[in-house]
């Protein structure tokens, strides 16, 4: 999958996450495994990154403390989380 394939798509069909009072276009980043989708949106409670997985329809609003922590991790934890993800059994 191409980032030209997913950016710019509405996967919920213009309609805004409970909470959400506005929202920046999509974006997104893609390889021949994996295709996440992304955007800034606004809560009352502050600003929030939107991320939505087509293939699975999973989203996910994170926070600056949220996006602070993944930020922080090693590359060992994501290989870890993704070996465990898809039943590895050395996970």
């Amino acid at each position: 999958m191409s980032d030209e394939g997913i950016a710019g798509q509405d996967p919920v069909a213009a309609e805004l996450p409970t909470g959400v009072e506005r929202a920046e276009e999509w974006d997104g980043i893609g390889n021949e495994f994996a295709g996440v989708q992304f955007r800034k949106v606004w809560t009352r409670n502050g600003a929030r990154l939107q991320l939505y997985v087509p293939k699975t329809e999973a989203t996910v609003l994170l926070d600056a403390m949220a996006l602070e922590v993944l930020a922080e991790q090693t590359p060992e934890f994501f290989t870890h989380l993704i070996a465990t993800r898809l039943g590895s059994e050395d996970a």
